[in-house]
Order: C-alpha cells, then sequence, then structure tokens
C-alpha cells in the first residue's frame, strides 16, 4: 500500500525465481555470471544476473570549492567518459578504505576527511554491484598510482559546470549523476560540504 507520499513499500514481496540454484556461466577476475531458470505462472523464464564485489566512488572537493573528476576509457562503451573517481571493492575492504584508496591511485589526492553521502544498486535489472558514494575533502597531494591499462586524466571542475555537463549530456555515466543528485540534495538540506 503506497504511504503518504505516495511511495508503496515492498513489504515481504520477494521476486519470482529467488530460491533458485543459479549456474555459473562465467567467472572473471571482478564479475561473475549466475543464470537461472524457474517458472512463473507455467512459462520458463530464464535470467542472467552479474555478480559483483561492490564499488565506490568519490566527490573530491578541493580547498577552493572545485570538484576533482576523471575522464576515464571504458571500452564497454568504446569511449572516454567524464566520472568521479570509482573502483570496485577488494575482498573483506569496507567502503571507507575503498574510498580513500581510489582516491589517492586515480586522483592522487590524500583525504583528511571522508563522508558517507549514500549506497545504491546502479543496474539492478541484472547486476547486485552495489555502488557507496562518499564525499572527500581536507584534500592533499600524493602520487598517483594508476593501475596498468588505466586511462585516466584528472579534470577540475566547478559545481555550475558539472550540473551544466550533466543536463548536456557531457556526463552521462550513471554513478557518477546519481552521486552527484544525492550530493547535491544533501547540500540543499543544509548539510554543507566541506563539513
Amino acid at each position: 500500500m503506497p504511504d503518504e507520499q505516495g511511495i508503496r513499500s515492498s513489504g515481504d514481496r520477494r521476486p519470482s525465481g529467488l530460491g533458485t540454484k543459479g549456474v555459473v556461466c562465467h567467472q572473471g577476475p571482478v564479475i561473475r555470471v549466475e543464470q537461472y531458470d524457474f517458472e512463473v505462472d507455467g512459462r520458463r523464464i530464464r535470467k542472467d544476473v552479474v555478480r559483483h564485489p561492490g564499488a565506490v566512488t568519490v566527490i573530491p572537493i578541493e580547498a577552493d570549492g572545485s570538484i576533482l573528476m576523471v575522464e576515464v576509457g571504458r571500452l564497454a562503451v568504446g569511449r572516454m567518459l567524464l566520472e568521479f573517481c570509482a573502483g570496485k571493492l577488494e575482498p573483506q575492504e569496507s567502503p571507507l578504505a575503498a574510498a580513500g584508496r581510489e582516491l589517492e591511485e586515480e586522483i592522487g589526492r590524500h583525504a583528511g576527511r571522508i563522508d558517507p553521502i549514500a549506497a545504491y544498486f546502479t543496474s539492478p535489472g541484472f547486476c547486485d554491484e552495489r555502488m557507496h558514494a562518499f564525499a572527500a575533502t581536507d584534500l592533499s597531494a600524493v602520487p598517483q598510482r594508476l593501475e596498468p591499462g588505466e586511462e585516466i586524466e584528472v579534470v577540475r571542475m566547478t559545481p555550475d559546470m558539472i550540473d551544466r555537463a550533466i543536463l548536456e549530456g557531457r556526463i552521462d555515466d550513471g554513478k557518477t549523476i546519481a552521486a552527484w543528485y544525492l550530493f547535491r540534495a544533501k547540500d540543499r538540506d543544509g548539510d554543507r560540504w566541506p563539513r
């Protein structure tokens, strides 16, 4: 039943096929793909599900209020994308630790403070990746430590530039747009950054 804002709570409802055992059809260094076969209303259904260890994305805020982003090569879409720095969680790594690590590796900054913004699923129609978004402040320069094959260039932007780039489609990375929206919403609600 919808609440006073028209939002329906899922309650105890669960998706079809949840109790089905998946068959692993691909195991890579980052993801695992499982195939699920089950019946719904007498029809055979097949779903592929990507299992992901989870990831972080970080909004680094310099002392002057500028935001550091990265232009990064993305083979899956065949071009460079403008994003916030991001990366997957390593085994047994906390999201907070991963945020600090990715910030140093990709941006070349150490954060004196890292605050959580929110966590959300990136593409729950086929993948269980949960993204943890953070804001990083009190930044100091450290050597950038890119992994082999990473094509990354740091780009300095203002908040207004980011807003315009999203509206104009020049920033079209979903995790970045979601993190920025949540960051701006908290900023409007009085949680000023940096804190």
